[in-house]
């Protein structure tokens, strides 16, 4: 039998929200340093989903940004995962009604509770693809994300990731 790294509440829900706090406000004041003005900048936002939760994305140049986030779900085993992505993207990539929604893909990687073998936290490569539509009044992002994650250490696992939401440009 292996050691296990997770056998119940690693946290509480305010260590959590700590946690997640930190995180974020961490990656704001990195993307706020290194993203090109000329671009959409940096936004945030809520996804609904599996799971569902916080989502941030910062541009590069026009064709890369650096998306992130953290979530939680309360339909499956009640799992928290956060992540980190480097995305290509792909403006105006499709038009439908006549209207142009942009493509990204990349890798990164994710953390997630309550995984692989006895609820163990495991960490692993995420491939994101996606899609999304981006106003100008107000500066609001709307995206659909679809990812396959696959936990490595300490044990394999795969889990997939459908993220629906929204990100404010506040950067």
């Amino acid at each position: 039998m292996s050691p296990r790294f997770f056998d119940g509440p690693l946290i509480g829900i305010k260590g959590l929200r700590s946690i997640l706090m930190k995180y974020i406000a961490l990656l704001f004041l990195f993307c706020s340093e290194i993203a090109d003005a000329s671009f959409p900048g940096t936004g945030i936002g809520l996804t609904l989903g599996a799971p569902s939760g916080f989502s941030g994305r910062t541009s590069l140049s026009e064709n890369e940004s650096l998306g992130f986030g953290a979530g939680w779900s309360i339909v499956q085993n009640h799992h928290f995962e956060f992540f980190g992505d480097y995305l290509w993207n792909r403006p105006d990539a499709f038009e439908i009604n006549g209207e142009k929604f942009d493509f990204f893909f990349g890798g990164g990687l994710v953390s997630r509770t309550n995984s692989g073998k006895g609820n163990e936290l495991v960490f692993g490569p995420r491939l994101p693809v996606g899609t999304s539509y981006q106003f100008t009044k107000p500066d609001l992002e709307l995206f659909a994300v679809f990812a396959v994650n696959i936990g490595v250490v300490p044990s394999a696992d795969v889990f997939l990731d459908l993220h629906l939401g929204a990100r404010f440009y506040v950067f």
